[in-house]
């Protein structure tokens, strides 16, 4: 349990009011959608310029493109695994749900490979996932040809973004100490 000198090192979200104008609405979209403004935006707004080109960027890689949601959405919930962000992993677990990952798979991501709630194309997801996370200078041709099975070179390229966005806001929360406050 964090002690009280440790709290107090914490950064905290910024709050609304105090948020810059040019976010003002970008804040009000989330209130609108999460019913509060989460931590993890509340810290980034901190930071203005950055906070609005990141948001653009994020939906434009995590909620749009031809990879389907359900892909994007493993590959983002093992790499917060592996990386112990509990923030990232709460939110998108309820994002999962909702784009078809099963609580049978939530259950079975750190075992994966055994697991009989993945079929094969999700297990390639899972494995680069994995292989980008832990270390992207080790990825062989090998690794992005068992990709290609399932996905095109530009489905690659965008899961590599969903990966690498998660690998980002991982570190993201958890450098802030953001605490989980959505999912």
């Amino acid at each position: 349990m964090p002690t009280a000198t440790e709290t107090a090192t914490a950064i905290s979200p910024i709050s609304k009011e105090s948020a810059a104008p040019e976010v003002q609405p970008i804040l009000d979209k989330l209130t609108h959608g999460f019913g509060k403004v989460p931590a993890f935006f509340g810290t980034m707004a901190r930071v203005p310029e950055a906070f609005a080109a990141f948001m653009p960027f994020y939906s434009a890689v995590i909620e749009h493109g031809t990879v389907e949601r359900k892909y994007k959405e493993l590959a983002y919930l093992k790499a917060s695994l592996i990386n112990g962000c509990e923030y990232c992993f709460r939110a998108h677990s309820a994002s999962g749900k909702k784009n078809g990952v099963t609580d049978a798979q939530l259950q079975g991501l750190a075992f994966f490979h055994r697991s009989p709630a993945f079929d094969a194309q999700e297990k390639a997801v899972l494995l680069y996932a994995e292989r980008v996370t832990r270390g992207a200078s080790g990825i062989r041709p090998s690794a992005l040809n068992e990709l290609k099975q399932y996905f095109n070179e530009d489905q690659i390229v965008e899961l590599t973004l969903a990966i690498s966005i998660a690998n980002f806001t991982n570190r993201f929360n958890d450098a802030l100490l953001n605490t989980p406050d959505i999912g």
